[in-house]
């Protein structure tokens, strides 16, 4: 027997500098400050205010590098919490995937119990520092733990982006919706909706486009014939090659291809 077993999208570089965690008043409050990091706070227990706005546990909030962020906790039910510093060029993927609030930095978790067993583990640690694979790995264990609710908007561009990438990569097959929607393993009806949402065009057109972007370079820079220019873009029929061709840009390939080189001949 043979599988394989296909990733929804591309995970981004991503390392843990630190991780930290504070259930003492004097140590989870912050005064106006200037942050340089990529901070992710989990509150598990009590409330607070960050940005002047409320959280309490079972939500968490995240400030980036070159933001001024305050928080402090409620004086009648101070919080609790565990932060995790990180490293990543893609902050927007992290950003989409915890579907945070655009104006508070607020999101929703449905775990708080296992933050708080995750911070009582490394509190009783009697070392500082342990190897980046292991914050790595505490970090990616409470990524995953976040429900199918609070990821639909960031799954549902990863299906759409998952989708225009197999396109980019396969167009010379031309990959139907049906064979798309099998490869990602979700519905077609449901893949045409993320894929329009994201992109303001249906796949089958995203495809026709791309290819036809393809074929206009290839008639522009290199000697290949229109034969050998249909079948890299997945006609081996000439004739319905131009026909596609020009029904999308008024003219033959032929035609395109004297235009373009005239007007670069006559610079």
């Amino acid at each position: 027997m043979q599988f394989e077993v296909f990733s929804l999208g591309r995970m981004p570089k991503v390392s843990v500098t630190s991780i930290g965690g504070a259930d003492e008043q004097k140590y989870t409050k912050n005064s106006p400050i200037l942050r340089s990091s990529f901070v992710i706070h989990y509150c598990f227990a009590g409330r607070g205010y960050f940005l002047g706005n409320p959280v309490r546990a079972g939500e968490g909030f995240i400030f980036l590098p070159g933001q001024t962020v305050e928080y402090h906790p409620s004086q009648s039910d101070p919080w609790e919490y565990l932060w995790f510093i990180i490293e990543t060029e893609d902050m927007d993927f992290f950003i989409d995937f915890y579907n945070a609030d655009k104006e508070t930095g607020i999101f929703r978790y449905d775990f708080p119990h296992v933050i708080e067993e995750q911070f009582r583990a490394l509190k009783r640690k009697t070392v500082l520092s342990i190897s980046p694979l292991e914050t790595l790995s505490i970090y990616l264990n409470i990524l995953m733990r976040h429900s199918a609710p609070s990821r639909s908007s960031s799954m549902a561009k990863i299906y759409a982006v998952s989708a225009k990438e197999y396109i980019e990569s396969n167009y010379y097959l031309h990959p139907s919706i049906g064979e798309l929607a099998k490869h990602l393993n979700i519905s077609q009806s449901y893949l045409y909706r993320v894929f329009f949402e994201e992109f303001g065009v249906s796949p089958k057109e995203y495809l026709s486009r791309f290819c036809m972007e393809q074929a206009k370079a290839l008639l522009r820079s290199s000697d290949m014939n229109i034969s050998q220019i249909a079948a890299s873009v997945g006609y081996n029929d000439v004739l319905s090659f131009s026909s596609f061709f020009s029904k999308r840009k008024g003219c033959s390939p032929t035609e395109y291809r004297k235009r373009t080189r005239d007007i670069v001949g006559k610079r």
